[in-house]
């Protein structure tokens, strides 16, 4: 089983309290009904750890070892499962329901980050829930079908999405 070893990495526990950190932030933005933090903000690293480098190297990447053990924490996996559902309701997607909010308030909608619909979309499938990767994949198609691009640093996402 691989796990990270790099020397940058935050480790389980480090990655745990960054996560639930943002996550206690994105519950007073959206008791708030401010979902344009959500949009503002830099998050998905620790929010979505998902199996590559990003701009942080290795920081926050996860291997099967790391999600085998995060998976075993029930307390980390609520959180973790809350935070797909609240970025999601801030695009205007229920991540459940697999279809757009019935109403949107101000500030929730797509706001052209294809990167965090990737990595949220990759996270969830690392992670193995296979019906919230539907979701978001479902989501992603109907933004493509709007002409939205699913590319970011000159790098074509769609390939996640399939």
């Amino acid at each position: 089983m691989k796990f990270n070893t790099d020397p940058s990495f935050i480790g389980i526990e480090g990655l745990k309290q960054v996560h639930d950190n943002q996550i206690e932030q994105f519950k007073k933005w959206e008791s708030r009904n401010d979902w344009e933090k959500f949009h503002g903000s830099h998050y998905d690293w620790w929010v979505f750890p998902i199996d590559r480098p990003s701009a942080y190297g290795y920081r926050y990447v996860v291997y099967e070892g790391e999600i085998r053990e995060l998976k075993r924490d029930i307390q980390f996996i609520e959180k973790y499962l809350n935070g797909v559902e609240m970025v999601s309701a801030s695009w205007g997607w229920d991540v459940r329901e697999k279809r757009t909010l019935s109403s949107l308030q101000d500030g929730q909608g797509w706001h052209q980050w294809p990167i965090r619909l990737f990595k949220a979309a990759l996270s969830v499938r690392l992670f193995g829930y296979d019906d919230l990767y539907n979701s978001l994949c479902i989501y992603a198609d109907e933004l493509m079908k709007r002409g939205e691009r699913m590319e970011y640093g000159g790098q074509d996402l769609r390939w996640v999405f399939q």
